[in-house]
């Protein structure tokens, strides 16, 4: 089974603006993704996945990288307009770890304040 980038769809675009043009903040991010994995040659390694909610409300934009095996990370407070690139990058370095263990300084420097959780492999 491939990992898994998940999308909260119920997001906002901030705690203080939910919606923008009729579309909430994860769907305009999740439209970016889709964009770019268009493109993105390791499709078969990790989907993108949507979520009604990530319960992590006062925290808007979230998303979550999944695998078997791995640390799930949760990432918060995203700008939608502007993450998604550097969101495929995170996705790659997740994707070469086997132990899914990436530290944060490897990650891209727009993400690197947003990680807010990771959480270990069921066992």
């Amino acid at each position: 089974m491939p990992d898994q980038l998940i999308v909260c769809k119920s997001c906002g675009f901030s705690v203080d603006e939910e919606k923008r043009d009729g579309e909430t903040g994860g769907g305009h991010l999740l439209k970016q993704l889709e964009t770019l994995y268009e493109q993105w040659p390791r499709q078969a390694e990790l989907t993108i996945e949507t979520t009604g909610c990530l319960c992590i409300c006062e925290q808007p934009c979230a998303i979550a990288y999944v695998g078997t095996g791995k640390p799930t990370y949760l990432f918060t407070d995203l700008d939608p307009t502007t993450c998604a690139a550097d969101l495929l990058t995170a996705a790659e370095l997740y994707l070469d770890c086997d132990d899914g263990m990436v530290p944060c300084f490897k990650l891209p420097d727009a993400l690197q304040a947003h990680r807010t959780a990771r959480i270990p492999p069921a066992c």
